[in-house]
This record gives C-alpha cells, sequence and structure tokens, in this order.
C-alpha cells in the first residue's frame, strides 16, 4: 500500500495520493465496467456499508465533530433520530448529485436555517459554527471520497478524464451548503493538496469517538429500539464495525483505535467480490431511490411539509 502511494506520489507531481482508498491499489481494473459520465454513476451496492466510515471522516475534523456531539437540534442526530438523518441526508446526497437548480437552492436556504443553530458555546472545548464553509468544504469532500471510494474498490481506478469530470461536477455537495463555487478544488491535484493539508489538524476527542463507536456497532439502537435494537446490536454490530474499519483510511482507523490486518484485507476483498457480483442488479435501484428522495423534497414542498 505504500508503494503505491509512492508510485501516485511519483505521477502526481509529488503530492501523495492519500485521498485514494488505501484497498484500491490491490484491486484489479475491471474490463467490464460501468463508465463514469457524472457522479451518480459512482453509486455502488458498497455505499451504504462505507456510510459510517465517512462520517468518521466528516467528524475527524474536531469542529464537525463537536459541533454534532453539542448540536441543539437533536432531530438532526443520527443517533435520536435516525431514521430522519437517513432520509435528509439521502435528499441532501441525491439534490447534489441528480437535483435541479431550484432543489439546490432550497437545500441551500432551509439547511443553512438548521445550521444556524449549530455553533459553540463557551463551554466547547472548540470554536465552531455549522455554516462556516471551510467546514463545510471538508464534509463536502469527504462526500466526494464517498462515492469515489465505493466505485473504486469495485471496479479499480478512475481514469484521469474521470475523475476531472467526478470532481467538477461534483461541487454541488459544497455549493448547496455554503462553500463558494471557487472555493471547490478545480482539479485532482488541487483536491490532493488540499485533502493532504487537513489530515494533520485532524483529531477525535473521546466523547465524539463514543458515539461514533456506538454508531459503528449499533450499540445506540440499544436506547432507541429496546429489545429489537440490542438484537441488532449483538447480532450485526460485530460485521458492520469491521466493514467501517475496512471502509477507512489508515489515518482514520488510528484515530479511532482500531487496527487493520492483511488477514483483515483478505477478507475485504472477498467481501468485495460477492458485491462486486450483484452490484449490476443493486445499483440502479439504489440510483433509483435517489430520485425518489428528490421526488419526496418536491412533493414535500408541494404539500407544506418540512423536509429538514
Amino acid at each position: 500500500m505504500t508503494s503505491a502511494r509512492h508510485l501516485t506520489e511519483i505521477a502526481g507531481n509529488g503530492v501523495p495520493d492519500t485521498y485514494q482508498h488505501d484497498l484500491v491499489a490491490r484491486i484489479r481494473p475491471r474490463r467490464r465496467r460501468r463508465h463514469v459520465r457524472r457522479p451518480a454513476d459512482l453509486v455502488t451496492v458498497v455505499g451504504p456499508t462505507l456510510s459510517v466510515a465517512n462520517v468518521i471522516m466528516q467528524l475527524s475534523n474536531p469542529k464537525v465533530g463537536h459541533g454534532v456531539h453539542e448540536s441543539r437540534v437533536p432531530s438532526g442526530n443520527a443517533i435520536k433520530r435516525p431514521i430522519k438523518r437517513a432520509r435528509t441526508t439521502g435528499t441532501y446526497l441525491a439534490v447534489a448529485l441528480m437535483g435541479s437548480d431550484a432543489d439546490r437552492a432550497y437545500v441551500h436556504e432551509h439547511v443553512g436555517r438548521v445550521h444556524d443553530r449549530v455553533y459553540s458555546t463557551e463551554t466547547s472545548p472548540v470554536r465552531y459554527s455549522a455554516n462556516d464553509s471551510r467546514l463545510q468544504l471538508w464534509v463536502a469532500v469527504c462526500l466526494l471520497k464517498y462515492f469515489i471510494d465505493q466505485y473504486e474498490l469495485l471496479y479499480g481506478p478512475l481514469t484521469d478524464a474521470e475523475k476531472q469530470t467526478v470532481l467538477t461536477e461534483a461541487h454541488p455537495l459544497g455549493t448547496a451548503l455554503n462553500v463558494p463555487r471557487e472555493k471547490w478544488p478545480r482539479t485532482y491535484a488541487e483536491l490532493l493538496v488540499y485533502w493532504n493539508s487537513q489530515l494533520a489538524e485532524l483529531r477525535i476527542d473521546e466523547p465524539v469517538r463514543e458515539e461514533l463507536r456506538s454508531l459503528a456497532d449499533l450499540s445506540f439502537l440499544e436506547f432507541r429500539a429496546g429489545v429489537v435494537g440490542t438484537i441488532a446490536h449483538k447480532t450485526l454490530g460485530g460485521f458492520l464495525t469491521y466493514a467501517v474499519n475496512a471502509g477507512l483510511p489508515p489515518e482514520f482507523r488510528k484515530m479511532m483505535g482500531w487496527s487493520f490486518s492483511a488477514a483483515d484485507a483478505r477478507r475485504y476483498e472477498a467481501v468485495l467480490a460477492g458485491f462486486r457480483l450483484v452490484d449490476p442488479l443493486m445499483a440502479p435501484m439504489l440510483r433509483g431511490i435517489f430520485r425518489l428522495n428528490i421526488l419526496d423534497l418536491r412533493l414535500r414542498r408541494k404539500l407544506g411539509i418540512p423536509v429538514f
């Protein structure tokens, strides 16, 4: 994995590609693969297993992590309101990737109102505001990685042209929030410079880490769903934690206090082989769910039902 990153560093004018998942170097490029012409083409069946891993990456920025941990908007908390949080996050991602300008303007306005209520207090360990465009850029770049990872782990690295297309067209992940268009990386090389510049600033403090572990192993459901939640935690929690760990870059595994052995990597390759078989059938269904998210948003707007 180190040698693969070194080769990418040489090809990338001295910038190490820590953005690409370190296991992608082990994936043999597939002859038959879906060509990527837009960000939505990156959606695969692996995506749901990478979602919590991506949340960990986002919250590794201490200002984002403590902002979520201390948030005074419980309706947007994944632990307190997991179903609503899944719906609203799905809506935001769908609008960013597949929505109209009107959809994105609506998200920008209404998510901004929610974020207005999320800011640090005198007792907060760090200063933050959820509408800080610098924090939103970090979250948006993490989300782009979420889509790129799920595709590359199945089908191998994107071509340089595909990376540029995806990066250019994925800017609504940031601009649908509060990120000025000119702040979005223009090239993949710029993206790497930004990503690498942020890694040294990241950390996960213990209160945030505890919440993230409870998401990874579903133990939070014991408090939300009683016996059913306990059963889910006991039966699925171990595998889900493994999948979350597999989806993390090494730097983030270390922050979580997790390890990932060569045997774990081989096991994950076998899991990916299974996903690869069912992806042609399942990926269109997942993209269809995104379309339903957009229809749901538009229907709620017409009926005056809150979306966020």
